[in-house]
């Protein structure tokens, strides 16, 4: 939902419910097999995550705006990365088949949201000689 509709924190956490509830009605009534909806379900955890991906999308995004200290000595670019590891006010991304890029620094309340596995699209990263920060980033995605 997050890579086709602009949507508020409400409808996000509404969509992972509503969704569920249409499975369960669905099956119900014979629409949809016990597999379907069983897999309609995970409704429950996009409920919480989807605003999460929001929320951490906007910090990321935010961090981005800020001009870069320093000369860059190093560029990393990728279409779809992957969160690939989190600490406490720190995160590393993963592009495709490289190693991880990080750690990056990010405010406290964006790794508490941040999982592990979750895809992040359009990400340019810069590393100074201070370390690595984001100068570029699209949405997040949860896995």
């Amino acid at each position: 939902m997050v890579r086709k509709v602009i949507a508020g924190q409400d409808l996000l956490r509404a969509a992972g419910t509503v969704t569920k509830k249409l499975a369960a009605w669905l099956a119900e009534k014979g629409y949809a097999g016990a597999a379907e909806a069983g897999r309609a379900a995970l409704g429950r955890s996009a409920a919480r995550d989807l605003p999460r991906a929001e929320a951490l999308s906007r910090i990321l995004y935010e961090l981005g705006e800020g001009p870069a200290e320093g000369r860059l000595v190093e560029e990393f670019e990728d279409d779809y990365a992957e969160i690939a590891r989190v600490e406490p006010g720190r995160l590393w991304f993963q592009g495709t088949g490289g190693e991880p890029i990080g750690p990056v620094a990010v405010p406290r309340r964006g790794s508490d949201l941040a999982c592990v596995g979750w895809s992040v699209s359009a990400l340019v990263l810069g590393r100074t000689r201070r370390g690595w920060r984001i100068l570029e980033i699209g949405n997040v995605y949860p896995g």
